[in-house]
């Protein structure tokens, strides 16, 4: 009972604050898909995109729970509040979370990073899942389609003088 309190607790002090962001319109948009499997010690991955400004910019996540049971796939749609610039989206967002899913659920979250920026998530889920602790999802900018190197191309080569 202690634990429950202690979770509510924290999860409405992590909220409040916020909630007031949803007044604006969100600085950016996002969805990514992964699969979640757990034993007591849980680990998450997988991968998405974040439009912001007009840019996709891809990014994989990756993150560890404690006190899970099962195996799932995750889809979820967002949007980020406080985002100025791309860089500050990538870092480590805390989660305290339960919850149980049986072939198919849902849900949302709230999650912070470092840098202030606030994710609002709707998920759904498939799969079997016990969830009765917290845990940290890392989220790591990939290089972006549109910006990655091109080589130019080679200049043409005058040809000799007969």
């Amino acid at each position: 009972m202690r634990l429950h309190g202690l979770l509510l607790t924290l999860a409405l002090a992590g909220v409040s604050g916020p909630v007031l962001a949803q007044d604006a319109p969100p600085d950016a948009r996002l969805h990514f898909s992964g699969t979640s499997v757990g034993l007591l010690l849980g680990y998450s991955q997988g991968q998405g995109s974040l439009n912001f400004q007009g840019r996709e910019y891809p990014f994989t996540v990756s993150g560890f729970k404690v006190a899970t049971l099962g195996i799932t796939r995750v889809d979820a749609l967002g949007q980020a509040y406080r985002l100025r610039a791309v860089a500050d989206f990538a870092g480590r967002y805390v989660i305290a979370d339960g919850g149980f899913t049986l072939v198919q659920g849902g849900g949302s979250a709230v999650l912070r990073n470092e840098h202030g920026v606030t994710l609002y998530l709707q998920n759904v889920q498939q799969g079997v899942d016990l969830s009765l602790g917290g845990g940290s999802l890392s989220i790591v900018l990939s290089e972006p389609a549109a910006t990655a190197a091109v080589a130019p191309a080679p200049a043409p080569v005058p040809a000799a003088a007969p």
